[in-house]
């Protein structure tokens, strides 16, 4: 999961630099390149709100794989238990 992460963050950052630098080295007005630059921004956040929630779901789903692990494994105890 950290590569992912890891990956993820490298991925946005690079665009994100690449990005500005395009951006600061076009001949705009300065208007114009403010205008960029906060709809840049505005989609960075949402592609980051987007990341957030997609490892959310999956940090929940693991939680629940090891929660049913655990759960398999209590009962296989308690089954040996009987049986010794």
């Amino acid at each position: 999961m950290s590569n992912l992460f890891k990956g993820a963050a490298l991925f946005v950052g690079g665009a994100l630099i690449g990005a500005a630098a395009a951006l600061l080295l076009t001949p705009k007005t300065g208007e114009e390149v403010r205008k960029n630059l906060a709809d840049l921004a505005e989609d960075a956040k949402k592609h980051a709100q987007d990341y957030c929630e997609r490892v959310k779901k999956e940090l929940a789903e693991a939680e629940a794989a090891v929660e049913a692990a655990e759960a398999q494994a209590k009962e296989r105890i308690k089954k040996n238990k009987k049986e010794a």
